[in-house]
This record gives C-alpha cells, structure tokens and sequence, in this order.
C-alpha cells in the first residue's frame, strides 16, 4: 500500500512519531491510517491501552479484540466522509467514541479517533431516570387520594395503580387492627381465597414478616405449595412488602414466575413506602372526618352531621316518597344531678346514656347529641306509629338501667320525648325540628318519663 503524503514536523521538533500535538488533548487519542496501523497516540490513549506508545505506534488497532465493533464503524465512516459515534465499554468505564476520517492526500483517509469518558454522565443519566420514575410511582399513586373523597374508593384506585406499576394481575391490602388483620381491598383472587384471608389464613406469615423487619419478603413456591388455599388458587409467587411502622402489609401475587432482581426489589420498596404514607394521610382523612362530626364527650355525631343527614333524608323522601321520623330526647331533672353530684358524674351520665342509645337503635338510625342533655334520633323509612314504638324501647332501657356515678354512688334517671314525622307533620327541616321540639314539651307538661307524638301546635 502506497504511504500517505503527510507534512512532517520541522527538524528539531521533538521526535516522537506524532503528527500532531495529540497531549494536549485531555481525552484518549489515536489516529490510524486507513488499513488500521496506529501512526499516533496521546499519553492519555497509552495510559487507557496499558501499553507505551512507542509499543503502540505501528501495531494494527484491528489486534485489538474489544475495539473490533469500533473498526466496522470506521470502516463505515471513511466511505460515508462523515463523523462517526459509538459507545462502548472498556474496562469498565463507559466510552463514547468519535470516529473522525480525514483527507490525508487525493488517494488516502486518515481516522482520528476521541475516547470521551462519559461514565459518569451515564450514571447520573441513571439516577436522573430513576428519580424520574420515583416521582412518576409517587405522583401515580398519590392521584388516587387526592382525586377522590370517597375513602373506599380511594383505596381500590390505589390498588389498581400499584398493580398497574408492578406489573401484577393479582394482589391485595392487609391493615394491621390490634392482633389480627384486616382485609381492605384484594384483586384477581377468588370468593375462596378472599374467605380465607379474612379468617385470618395468612396472619402467621404477616406477623412473621413484620419481625423480620425486611423491606420485603417472598414466599418461596415449596411454601406455597404447602398451604392449599394458595395451591387450589394457582399462586407460583408470592411477595410481601411491609407498609412502614408495621401497619400491615401489601401482597402481590403471580399464577406465573416471576424474574426477582435489584430494580425489582427497589421498585417494590419504594411502592410499599409510599403505600404507607398513603394510608397514612388516608387515616388522618378518617380521623379528621370523624372527629369533625363527633361529639368529643359521647361519641356520638353531633349536629353538624345531624343537619347534612337531615338534608339527606328530606330529599330522599322527596325523590321516593319514604317518609322517616325524629325523636327528640331531653333527661328529666338533669340540672338537679348536676347540683347534688356534680358535673363530672353528669359526663359519666350523659357518656353511659349514649351507650344505651347506640346498643338499643338500629344500625340504619342516627344518633346524635343534640346538645346539653338532649339526644335526637333520625329513623329513616319509619312511620310514626312504629317510631313510638321504638322510642319507648329506648326510653325504658334508660329508665332501667342503673348509672353508677364516681364509681360508687348508684342512681336511675329517665327521659322524655318528642316525635315528628315528614312529610306529615311538617315540610321543612326547620319546621319539623319546631314539630319534634313542641311535641317534647308536651311529654315534660304532661308528668316527664314519657313519649309524645307531635299533634299540632296548640
């Protein structure tokens, strides 16, 4: 092959084979003639080789076995007369490659090629997209709390998100109540096998991973097979992630296997984390909600929640034409026991009398502390005649009942009452509560320890 026409250094430059000024360059450097031989390399090429350049001038950057998919591409760039990139991995650093062919004279190319280290741009690339990911996972699934009031709705989006970011068909959500656990949301599992969780059938395993304190656990397919109602249900793989501070524990599930790895792991952990932080805030909403529209004393709702439901069962009469009646509750003599025991032992009162309240309602009636020492409660679809019925059951069950006062003093108290009903005795919430509140009047004239429907206003 005929040389190239290269303009040589000027006599008394120093005589190091180079053609150009390659040390200046901070970055690995070589220029090859266009069959491959190496005409010049900086100290910083020389250092990345491992080898002296004068050893390396005039060997063939062909020799080099891990620079084979480099030469394709020059081979490439010479015909094109353009730049070249590639990346590439050497020694465990990360390269990216730029091939530059040049003119040497009418009938050669020489290639100068540039080893840019980019290592650590690459793993700043990779942190940079992971946090992007984080913040994805989190914005995803904190979307499903703020994007609904609905609680029980909050909770299945967010198990429908993590399954959507896991990758899993099947899963579900245990919460830790005193000893036991409780099932809040599942997917892709059967009536059966939702049964059996809510016996209790994997409170052994959540318990056992949350002593272990591990960011997550799986249980190995000879552990499945062992416990039948996991086997009948086709599960091969089985993780636990624990929520933070023990709260419980998400479970996601495969009928197939499953690839376990580092990111696998981290994406688990940072899902279970931010669950936890989730049902955090969604506890709080709950406290917040509860408190908000209870009464601190009794417990029972208060009438910011009496008024709303009020609403409620008005426009629901409205719309179906179920009428629904009160009963208005005012203790006899209360003042009295509070002069001779106390207020104190009137809260222990007030307190034990919302307890009987609440045992002897129905599930579908409301019971509020109207205020002081009266009680209202709504009873939904109830005529009055029915309405009379109960409010006496309730009245007797106070009458009997024996209230101990500072844990010693023993005394019986009784109540009256007021019945109103919509839409027969009035049209509007204002005009109902005049109705309940006029009828409990009549019931205090009258003797007091009695139950009163509302008979008009005179």
């Amino acid at each position: 092959m005929t040389e190239p026409t290269i303009k040589k250094k000027k006599p008394g430059k120093k005589e190091r084979g180079d053609y150009f000024c390659l040390d200046l360059i901070p970055d690995p450097f070589i220029v090859l003639r266009q069959d491959g031989k190496i005409l010049d390399a900086n100290e910083s090429c020389s250092f990345l080789l491992g080898s002296d350049k004068r050893q390396l001038i005039g060997k063939n950057f062909k020799d080099f076995r891990e620079f084979m998919k480099l030469w394709k591409k020059a081979d490439q760039a010479v015909l094109d007369k353009k730049e070249a990139l590639e990346r590439i991995t050497f020694q465990n650093r990360n390269f990216e490659v730029s091939i530059l062919p040049f003119e040497a004279d009418l009938e050669h190319y020489l290639l100068r090629i540039i080893f840019k280290d980019i290592t650590n741009f690459l793993k700043l690339e990779k942190e940079l997209l992971r946090r992007n990911k984080e913040l994805i996972i989190i914005n995803n699934l904190s979307s499903a709390f703020i994007s609904s009031d609905n609680i029980d709705l909050a909770i299945e989006e967010l198990m429908d998100k993590v399954l959507l970011i896991t990758d899993f068909q099947t899963g579900w959500l245990l919460l830790k109540e005193d000893d036991s656990f409780s099932l809040q949301i599942s997917r892709g599992i059967s009536p059966e096998l939702q049964q059996n969780i809510e016996k209790g059938a994997l409170d052994s395993i959540c318990a056992d991973t949350l002593e272990i304190r591990e960011p997550l656990q799986i249980i190995e397919s000879p552990d499945i097979s062992k416990m039948s109602f996991l086997r009948e249900e086709g599960i091969v793989f089985l993780v636990a992630v624990p929520l933070l501070s023990g709260k419980g524990l998400l479970f996601l599930a495969s009928r197939v296997g499953r690839d376990f790895d580092f990111d696998f792991t981290s994406l688990l952990t940072l899902v279970g984390n931010h669950v936890s932080h989730i049902i955090d805030k969604i506890r709080m909403f709950q406290e917040t909600r509860r408190l908000s529209i209870t009464d601190g004393l009794t417990g029972l709702h208060n009438t910011r929640y009496f008024y709303r439901m009020l609403d409620v069962e008005i426009a629901r009469t409205n719309r179906y034409g179920t009428p629904f009646s009160l009963v208005l509750f005012d203790i006899d003599n209360f003042k009295q026991l509070n002069d001779s025991y106390g207020h104190q032992a009137g809260d222990e009162v007030l307190q034990e009398l919302a307890n009987i309240l609440k045992s002897v309602s129905r599930e579908s009636d409301t019971v509020v502390r109207y205020g002081g020492e009266e009680f209202i409660i709504i009873l939904p679809n109830t005529l009055e005649e029915e309405t009379i019925y109960l409010a006496d059951r309730i009245r007797n069950a106070v009458q009997e009942n024996i209230f101990r006062l500072n844990n010693s003093e023993k005394i019986r108290i009784s109540m009256s009452g007021g019945i109103a009903s919509y839409p027969r005795n009035a049209k509007d919430a204002k005009a109902l509560l005049n109705a309940a509140d006029t009828a409990l009047y009549a019931a205090k004239a009258a003797g007091k320890n009695i139950v009163l429907c509302y008979e008009g206003p005179n």
